[in-house]
């Protein structure tokens, strides 16, 4: 405690959550890529994907019905935080990652969810929802208030404790 008002404060403590984050060039990302023409990395690619492990594990996330440019993405997301090329080379490259993961897939007789296709034919989105939603309320506004009657919610308790609000 300053005791002295003529005095100043000491500032070269560390600053709040320092010693949480590591310091400037510690990352991989921070570092110069591994990879740095779209030749290389997808090379790397190529020579990875191949690998009939991974190549199994890959089948396996396609069979799911992940689509194959959700497969591209997490595969140069990890791959620009591993400090294995920049995120310019991973855009250049994704067509190409996409195309080998789909020639792989085929020649493997596994099915897979292409590009840009919906995922869910039979699943309605969100919107629709929230559209059919709003259009029936509009042609029958009695529904909601027989919702309400038939329905019993059962009463909330109280918040109680250290972090609660007071009503």
């Amino acid at each position: 405690m300053i005791n002295d008002k003529s005095a100043q404060p000491l500032l070269d403590g560390p600053i709040p959550g320092q010693a949480l984050t590591a310091g400037l060039g510690d990352r991989p990302w921070q570092q110069p890529a591994r990879y740095a023409t779209p030749d290389e990395a997808l090379t790397y690619y190529v020579q990875r994907l191949t690998q009939p492990e991974l190549a199994n594990k890959l089948f396996d996330i396609l069979e799911m019905g992940v689509p194959v440019d959700e497969v591209v993405d997490g595969l140069q997301l990890t791959s620009v935080m591993e400090g294995i090329h920049s995120i310019d080379v991973g855009i250049i490259v994704a067509p190409a990652i996409a195309e080998t993961i789909t020639q792989l897939a085929k020649s493997a007789g596994v099915e897979y969810v292409g590009m840009g296709t919906p995922q869910n034919k039979d699943r309605l989105s969100e919107t629709e929802v929230a559209l059919a939603l709003k259009e029936s309320r509009e042609k029958l506004p009695e529904v909601d208030k027989l919702v309400e009657e038939t329905m019993e919610l059962p009463e909330e308790e109280a918040p109680a404790g250290l972090m609660s609000r007071r009503m």
